[in-house]
């Protein structure tokens, strides 16, 4: 399956950055011909070019998660990604669901019927700063090794060892 494994985020707003980071750990570690792996610091309206044409979209990035404790990483499915946009009618920081819904109407059949979100619950992505939350930055590596389980390759993983929760995406 033509698969897509991207990280968002800004390496530059701290904990932001751990979209960016995994992909670059992934990037290193794939060489399946069926998979690209990428990170990107675009959002909204402007995904649609990265994503046509994917049969599936894995994508890592930073969440705000009220309540949950810095560095869980949550897996989501296209389901539990929100519908609604919280930026109104504009065009920009449009969330990945709003983007996935306008995509499949512009572009048919083009953009990944499957989708899943690994999202690590982040404390700073609003300051200037290329230093990680410590829990954030640990669970980069678990991240790495949760993405290849989900891509059906085989590496060593201690489930005790990640903290894992089913979730809303709020992105």
């Amino acid at each position: 399956m033509k698969t897509l494994v991207l990280g968002i985020g800004n390496t530059l707003l701290g904990d932001d950055g751990v979209g960016v980071y995994v992909a670059r750990e992934l990037a290193d570690k794939l060489s399946d011909e069926e998979v690209t792996v990428m990170d990107t610091a675009i959002d909204g309206l402007n995904l649609l070019d990265i994503i046509c044409n994917y049969e599936r979209l894995i994508v890592i990035d930073a969440i705000l998660a009220d309540g949950a404790e810095t560095g869980t990483i949550f897996r989501l499915t296209q389901d539990q990604i929100p519908a609604r946009s919280s930026s109104g009618a504009s065009t920009h920081n449009l969330n990945l669901a709003t983007t996935l819904n306008i995509g499949k109407n512009i572009f048919p059949g083009k953009i990944p019927s499957e989708v899943v979100v690994f999202a690590v619950a982040s404390q700073n992505v609003d300051y200037v700063t290329e230093d990680m939350t410590a829990s954030v930055k640990q669970a980069i590596p678990k991240v790495v090794e949760l993405v290849i389980e989900e891509l059906g390759l085989s590496i060593p993983c201690d489930p005790s060892d990640i903290n894992i929760r089913e979730g809303i995406y709020h992105g």
